[in-house]
């Protein structure tokens, strides 16, 4: 495979890439034995950086939030108690089968 596949401002590196980069950078280091081991390691002895985009911060956010949100809704729950036991609950048989089918399909699809 040639160049990473370019996405937005994001470059998508294959492992068939990152193979290849390895086995070049192992063959040097055996061929220039010990020293020139060293000389290779010294231009990637900088200390590495991270720069997360803006929509990676929002993503970041919404996970935190999700993470921290309740497992169970309570204001939902005592709704649906309310209008259960009112007798005020109606549910659509069109509306459960379409989600049903919806769910099963981004099931198969995940």
């Amino acid at each position: 495979m040639g160049l990473g596949l370019i996405e937005g401002d994001t470059m998508i590196i294959s492992n068939d890439q990152v193979q290849n980069v390895l086995k070049v950078y192992g063959k040097r280091i055996r061929s220039e034995g010990v020293a020139g081991k060293q000389d290779v390691v010294k231009p990637f002895a900088r200390q590495d950086k991270l720069q997360i985009s803006g929509a990676g911060r929002i993503k970041q956010k919404a996970i935190q939030a999700a993470k921290e949100a309740p497992d169970v809704r309570q204001d939902r729950v005592e709704y649906l108690k309310e209008a259960i036991s009112s007798g005020t609950y109606e549910i659509s048989d069109y509306g459960v089968a379409e989600k049903m089918l919806y769910r099963s399909l981004v099931d198969k699809l995940l």
